[in-house]
C-alpha cells in the first residue's frame, strides 16, 4: 500500500504556492521519469504533453495536462532526444541518439507504429509538417530527412548544411522548411523538391532552435551567440537583433498568435519579447533546471507554457497573455544599427592613418598594422531611421600582408561599406592590390555593400593615373565611386566620411534591441579602449554600471 501511494505521487501533479510573475501560474508539477527530461510538446488540442528523457531512463511518456496524470510511457531502447505530436494529435514521432532513428506511436494506445530508419548521427529535432502529410527529421550528421509517415519511405534528404542540424521548423502553410545548424546559418528549403532556396547568414556562433512566425513571411533564430534574431524569409535579411541574454539562447518560440517570443537560455533564464515593439516585458532567471537539450512547449493561442522543472521534472504553467502583450518593459531597452566599413588595400597604402584621421581627426604616424584593429563611433541623427534608434559605425583596418588574406576573406561577409586603398606614388603598379579585394569583395560582400576607390596619401607624390583610367577600373571591378586623400594634411577625407554616411543603407540594416545597461556598458568599455585601456578590471566595470546605469 505504501509503495502504491508513493507511485501515485510521482504521476500526479502538484501546485507550488510562489509563481516569478504574475502573467505566471503553476498549474502542475509532472513527476515519473528516473533521468533527465531532453524534450516536450504540447498536443495540438493542449489537453496532453509528450516528455522525453535520456538514459536509463529512455521513455517518453504522454500526460494529461489537466490533471497531472500519465497516460502512456513509450519505452526505446535509447535516450530520446526529440518529440513531437501530428497534427491531429493521434501520432508521436521521437527521435533517438543512440541508434539514431525515428519512431512513430500511436498516441492512444501507446502502440509502436514503426521506425524511420537512414540518420547516420542522432536525432535531434522532428517536425510534422502542417497537415501531417510529412515528416521532417534533422541530426549530427548535418542532413534532414523528409519521411512519408504512411509508408515509412524517405521523400527527400536535404543536404547543404556543413555540420549537425540542432533545429527544423515548418512554415505555417507547409511550403516551405527552415532549418538552423552548427554551422551558423539558417537555411531555406522546398519540401516538395528538396531543393535548397536561401540560406540566412548573421549569426556568429551555432545556430540552435528556429520558428516560423504565423504569418509566415518572418523567422525567429536563437543561438550560442547569445541573440536571437529576426529574419525576413523572402530576401534573407535580418531585421532585428535581440541581446538581453548572457548565455548561450537554446530555444525561441512564438506564442500569442505570434504577438509574444519566448527565448530559453542554457542556464535557465526565459525572456519573453513583445512583436510589436521588441520591448522585454518579463524575465524569469531560473523557469527550471535546464541544458543545452531543454525546450519550452507552446501552442500559438493557448494560455499554457510547458518548461523543465527540476532534472527530472516538467512544471505547467498558466500564462495570462493580455497581460504580458500589455505590458511595459521590465527593462530600459535602446534600439542601435550599426554599420561596418573596412580599409583594404597592400601593406603601406596608408589604411591605418586614413582610419585615425577618420575616425579621431587627427594625423598620427604609424607603423604597418599586423592583424587588425578597429575604431567605434556613434553618428548623428540620419535619415530613413527613427530618431530613437542609435547609427554606430564600426571601421576596420585589416592588414595588407599576404599571410593574412585568407583570415581577412571570412570577414567581409557583413561589410556595408569598402574603401580600398591604392598607393598613387607606384608609376609601375598603381592598383596593385586592387584587383585582388575587388575580386574577394565580389564573392564575401552582400550585394548592398557599397565600394570606394581611394588613392592615399596624395600628400607625399601626385596621383599618377589620369582620370579615364581611373574610370576604367571602377567599371572593370564594380566599384562606386574614387577618391582622392591625405590623412597627414586631411585632405578628401571629410568628402570620404561624407559619402561613406550617406551611401551605407542603414534604414535596410537590422536593428538591434539591447538592455540599456548592455548599451551604457559598452560605451563605457569603448571609451576606455579609446583611451587606451585595453584592461579594465570587473571593479571597475561595476563601479562603472552604478554610476552610469543608476
Amino acid at each position: 500500500m505504501v509503495k502504491k501511494k508513493k507511485d501515485s505521487q510521482q504521476q500526479t501533479g502538484t501546485r507550488p504556492p510562489d509563481s516569478p510573475h504574475p502573467a505566471l501560474k503553476l498549474r502542475h508539477t509532472l513527476r515519473g521519469h528516473t533521468s533527465l527530461v531532453l524534450g516536450i510538446a504540447l498536443s495540438p488540442d493542449g489537453f496532453s504533453l509528450a516528455s522525453s528523457s535520456a538514459n536509463p531512463d529512455n521513455t517518453v511518456r504522454l500526460w494529461d495536462v489537466r490533471n497531472g496524470r500519465v497516460l502512456k510511457t513509450l519505452k526505446h531502447k535509447a535516450p530520446v532526444r526529440a518529440v513531437c505530436w501530428s497534427p491531429d494529435g493521434t501520432t508521436v514521432a521521437t527521435g533517438t541518439s543512440d541508434d539514431k532513428r525515428v519512431y512513430l506511436w500511436d498516441s492512444a494506445t501507446g502502440r509502436q507504429i514503426r521506425i524511420l530508419e537512414g540518420h547516420s548521427g542522432t536525432v535531434k529535432e522532428v517536425a510534422w509538417s502542417p497537415k501531417g502529410k510529412i515528416l521532417a527529421s534533422c541530426s549530427s550528421d548535418g542532413t534532414i530527412r523528409l519521411w512519408d509517415p504512411a509508408s515509412g519511405q524517405t521523400l527527400h534528404e536535404l543536404r547543404g548544411h556543413l555540420k549537425d542540424v540542432d533545429g527544423v521548423a515548418w512554415s505555417p502553410e507547409g511550403s516551405r522548411l527552415c532549418s538552423g545548424s552548427w554551422d551558423n546559418v539558417v537555411k531555406l528549403w522546398d519540401p516538395e523538391s528538396g531543393k535548397e532556396i536561401r540560406t540566412l547568414e548573421g549569426h556568429d556562433h551555432f545556430v540552435h532552435s528556429v520558428a516560423w512566425f504565423p504569418n509566415g513571411h518572418h523567422i525567429a533564430s536563437s543561438s550560442f551567440d547569445k541573440t536571437v534574431r529576426i529574419w525576413d524569409a523572402e530576401t534573407a535579411q535580418q531585421q532585428y537583433v535581440l541581446e538581453g541574454h548572457t548565455e548561450r539562447v537554446i530555444y525561441v518560440s512564438l506564442l500569442a498568435n505570434g504577438r509574444l517570443l519566448a527565448s530559453l537560455a542554457e542556464t535557465g533564464t526565459v525572456i519573453f519579447w513583445r512583436t510589436d515593439t521588441w520591448d522585454e516585458v518579463l524575465r524569469v532567471e531560473k523557469i527550471g533546471d535546464t541544458g543545452i537539450l531543454s525546450n519550452l512547449a507552446f501552442l500559438p493561442a493557448l494560455r499554457v507554457m510547458a518548461a523543465p522543472g527540476s532534472l527530472k521534472e516538467v512544471n505547467i504553467w498558466e500564462l495570462d497573455l493580455a497581460l504580458l502583450c500589455g505590458a511595459e518593459p521590465t527593462t530600459p531597452t535602446v534600439f542601435y544599427v550599426n554599420a561596418k566599413a573596412v580599409l583594404l588595400g597592400e601593406s603601406g597604402a596608408g589604411k591605418s592613418g586614413l582610419g585615425i584621421r577618420i575616425a579621431e581627426g587627427v594625423f598620427r604616424q604609424t607603423e604597418s598594422t599586423h592583424g587588425a584593429q578597429f575604431w567605434h563611433f556613434s553618428t548623428e541623427q540620419l535619415p530613413g531611421l527613427p530618431p530613437e534608434v542609435q547609427a554606430e559605425l564600426t571601421l576596420w583596418d585589416l592588414a595588407g600582408q599576404p599571410e593574412y588574406r585568407i583570415t581577412h576573406q571570412l570577414f567581409l561577409d557583413d561589410t556595408d561599406a569598402a574603401l580600398l586603398l591604392f598607393d598613387c606614388s607606384d608609376a609601375n603598379d598603381p592598383f596593385r592590390g586592387v584587383p585582388y579585394w575587388a575580386k574577394v569583395l565580389k564573392k564575401h560582400a552582400p550585394p548592398h555593400a557599397r565600394k570606394f576607390l581611394v588613392s592615399a596619401r596624395c600628400d607625399v607624390s601626385p596621383v599618377t593615373v589620369d582620370r579615364p583610367t581611373i574610370n576604367q577600373t571602377l567599371a572593370t571591378y564594380g566599384l562606386d565611386q574614387y577618391f582622392k586623400s591625405s590623412a597627414y594634411t586631411g585632405e578628401g577625407v571629410e568628402t570620404i566620411l561624407k559619402h561613406l554616411m550617406s551611401e551605407i543603407p542603414w534604414d535596410k540594416l537590422p536593428r538591434t534591441s539591447t538592455p540599456k545597461l548592455f548599451q551604457v556598458m559598452r560605451e563605457f568599455l569603448l571609451e576606455r579602449k579609446k583611451s587606451g585601456d585595453n584592461l579594465v578590471s570587473i571593479e571597475e566595470v561595476g563601479k562603472a554600471a552604478t554610476t552610469l546605469f543608476t
